[in-house]
């Protein structure tokens, strides 16, 4: 969105307007960040270290301002990273990593919040008491004495509403050191008013802690989390979890964005993460995400993570695509190891058909880690956005369950650390069942729903929480410790889901707390490829502990097959009669689990340094594309190596195209399956092949005579998408006739006003973690004489 700040448009006579393209990206050095030190990080005796770090970062920044004059300096880490974001062009940004004293480059993702509808409230609507749903209100005593009181919940979202009745201050004093931020904005209720916008686009609201026109998505969040308790909606009573908590307002999502509302970049919400742990939150809650980053190159997840290890709390909304994506759509950064990831369930304690389901699809790790409630939740609105109540639903309204739930037990357990209380809700949660009463995967719920009576009693704390068994099994060592009340002998039984031929585990009859818990997965030939979940329980008379686990079965066949190397992008001609029948099925995402038995051929793609995107487009056949990383069907490049449109600001999002790819891929080998539905589809097909497609089509009149406008679009890259194409004469659509690269309109004489649009192929896997929105869009405005 924000990162190719003046990209060229085309306009008038068909030449672009000269800028120079600037790029914002954020720069890491060598050296930890504070969080090498702990919980103790913000104490005095780190200044000289502090010192140390602002003076690496002054000698970088010059480093860079010598390579560029243009480039700007913006948000400075100390916490979350070593490192700082900054503005530049956009040609120079691939010569960072050359400068002296910095380590590491990291591009600027776009994220947008996780809601998934408004319903406003009415006399007929009902009212979720999501407190009882999940024991909240069994932790907060009969005078709220334990109700959050003190604990500082920091909501990294699009703004929230401050002088909403729900944030009613009126019962509240600052606590020593708040207010912070916009400190006109704030109230002894929300504490700190912060935003955080992009150099560019500007926008007038995007500096402002509250968007009058566009920001509501914070105000329902922070509602669940901490709205005051007792509310009155007029259609009953509501509470947040954490009623007497405070709230931090960090508006980290700025920019409108057609259909999204209000979104905002990594850089940013690195910046916000960083505030909200310099600010003192107990907990942060982060409701956004996009189709996972691979975590190399995610610096909210490397912040997410580092305020960990500070001590903040962080919980973040699992994502909302498993009815369109199936398993392994998690979204970042919902994907941070350390983060608390949560699914969403019903009012009756089944899954959301929405909530995303594990496990992350690049780094292949288990999640969700819990479930809390997320469908109809009742919470406040603005008024201009249907409030002062209404329901959304969504991960991004159980994402502040578990926020609140997890300042309640900060509140009652103040020396517990964030592993610990991420463990208390893991391991005490109870099942999601689906409408036969089965338990579900843990790919969806994760430990499962958190009851908070149980977690504020766990009687002994796991590290890790879950584990994670990928490629076909392996030996783990889980590390139990003491949370009160646990020490002694604890049963071992293991809870297979959906046991596998081939799939044997190995655990202890029992283990002795403190002590360890050593598990073993181990899969045979005979395992076919899939996922097999399930828990190591441990039991202690009639107390139950659950230790969720995820095997990947991985036996890939695309190894054994012939493949092709791809090295110049060009147009080829191939033909999939004849070719093996070994692959069928691609994970991850499953997105339906289409299978695919007919035969297919490889090609193999080799990235040997820094590039924006490669892919392909099947333009005629019937072959469909998938791209994986080398040798394995089972581990996909992640939504867009998907044969789908993967673009969000496309009403054709997730519809089927034959058009796959990756984007900002690693060095590394790719293959590239076309594959058939069956042996009778088989045949040939073309295909376009590309790397690095950053630029647009490029159009231009070529004739205005005889009663017709033809333009010419051309495309050297991944070629023009002839869907893409749009046309508008004198304000009304037209349809004209694509041919040859020629678009032609049939019109009469005279002056008409000409508008025409076109994509190029790429356009259709532009994710919003690339340079900007549509960047692979061009438009044609002209006043146009035709001629008889």
């Amino acid at each position: 969105m924000a990162a190719a700040l003046a990209a060229a448009a085309l306009s008038g006579g068909g030449s672009a307007t000269p800028q120079v393209p600037m790029s914002e990206v954020i720069v890491t050095l060598k050296a930890p960040s504070l969080t090498a030190f702990g919980r103790s990080l913000t104490s005095a005796q780190h200044a000289g270290y502090e010192q140390e770090l602002a003076a690496a970062q002054a000698e970088a920044a010059h480093n860079i301002r010598a390579l560029t004059p243009l480039a700007s300096i913006r948000w400075r880490y100390r916490i979350v990273a070593d490192g700082f974001a900054v503005v530049l062009p956009s040609a120079d940004v691939s010569r960072l990593a050359h400068v002296p004293g910095i380590a590491e480059v990291w591009p600027n993702v776009t994220y947008h919040s996780l809601s998934l509808r408004v319903m406003h409230t009415g006399k007929s609507a009902k009212i979720v008491n999501s407190p009882e749903l999940i024991g909240a209100d069994k932790l907060w005593g009969a005078t709220l004495a334990t109700a959050g009181n003190g604990m500082k919940i920091g909501i990294i979202d699009d703004g929230l509403d401050t002088p909403h009745p729900y944030f009613d201050a009126a019962n509240f004093n600052y606590p020593p050191g708040f207010p912070k931020g916009d400190t006109a904005a704030a109230t002894p209720k929300v504490i700190v008013e912060r935003a955080f916008a992009p150099a560019k686009p500007v926008y007038k609201y995007a500096t402002v802690p509250f968007d009058p026109t566009q920001s509501f998505h914070a105000t329902h969040v922070a509602g669940i989390a901490a709205g005051d308790h007792g509310t009155n909606t007029g259609d009953g009573v509501i509470s947040g979890i954490a009623p007497n908590a405070y709230l931090g307002n960090y508006k980290a999502l700025t920019i409108p964005t057609p259909d999204f509302g209000l979104d905002g970049n990594s850089a940013e919400i690195a910046e916000a993460i960083e505030s909200a742990v310099a600010d003192g939150m107990n907990v942060i809650n982060l409701s956004l995400g996009e189709p996972e980053v691979d975590p190399k190159r995610d610096i909210v997840v490397r912040a997410i993570d580092a305020a960990a290890k500070a001590g903040v709390v962080p919980v973040v909304a699992a994502g909302n695509d498993f009815d369109q994506f199936g398993y392994g759509s998690i979204s970042s950064p919902a994907t941070a190891p350390d983060a608390i990831t949560v699914a969403a369930t019903t009012a009756t304690d089944g899954i959301a058909d929405f909530s995303s389901g594990g496990p992350t699809p690049v780094s292949l790790e288990l999640k969700p880690d819990v479930s809390a409630p997320g469908v109809d939740i009742t919470s406040s609105l603005p008024p201009d956005q249907g409030g002062p109540y209404g329901e959304l639903g969504g991960t991004s309204m159980a994402s502040p369950h578990v926020a609140g739930g997890a300042a309640l037990l900060k509140e009652i357990h103040p020396d517990w650390t964030v592993a610990q209380i991420k463990s208390a809700l893991v391991q005490t949660a109870d099942p999601v069942r689906d409408d036969s009463g089965h338990e579900i995967s843990v790919l969806r719920e994760g430990g499962g729903l958190i009851n908070l009576p149980r977690a504020n009693a766990p009687l002994f704390f796991a590290s890790p929480t879950a584990v994670t068994f990928a490629l076909n099994g392996g030996s783990h060592s889980v590390a139990l410790t003491d949370a009160g009340g646990g020490p002694g002998s604890w049963n071992v039984t293991t809870q297979v889901q959906d046991p596998e031929h081939g799939v044997t585990f190995n655990a202890p009859a029992s283990v002795s707390i403190p002590g360890t818990l050593s598990v073993t997965a181990k899969t045979t030939a005979a395992a076919n490829s899939g996922d097999v979940t399930g828990f190591f329980v441990l039991t202690h008379g009639s107390d139950t502990r659950r230790i969720p686990f995820w095997v990947e079965v991985d036996h890939p066949l695309l190894g054994t097959e012939p493949a092709r190397t791809l090295s110049r992008p060009g147009t080829y001609t191939a033909t999939t009669r004849g070719g093996e029948s070994k692959v069928s099925r691609y994970r991850f995402p499953t997105s339906g689990d289409v299978s695919y038995p007919g035969p297919e051929v490889v090609y193999r793609v080799k990235v040997t340094s820094a590039i924006a995107n490669f892919g392909v487009a099947v333009t005629s056949g019937s072959a469909v594309p998938h791209v994986v990383f080398a040798g394995d069907e089972n581990h996909l490049v992640g939504y867009t190596g998907l044969p789908q449109v993967l673009n969000p600001y496309f009403k054709s999002f997730g519809t089927v195209r034959p058009v796959a790819g990756a984007i900002l891929p690693g060095p590394a080998t790719y293959e590239i399956v076309f594959d058939t539905r069956s042996a009778a589809s088989a045949g040939p097909f073309t295909f376009r092949f590309w790397k690095n497609d950053t630029s647009p089509p490029r159009l231009r009149i070529s004739s205005r005579s005889h009663g017709r406008i033809v333009v010419s679009i051309a495309d050297s890259g991944s070629g023009v998408d002839p869907r893409s194409i749009n046309a508008t004469l004198d304000g009304h659509p037209v349809e004209g006739r694509f041919a040859d690269g020629r678009l032609t309109i049939d019109t009469s004489a005279g002056r008409h006003q000409l508008s025409v649009a076109a994509s190029d192929y790429q356009e259709l896997k532009n994710m919003e973690d690339v340079a900007k929105i549509r960047p692979n869009t061009a438009t044609l405005t002209r006043t146009v004489v035709v001629v008889g």
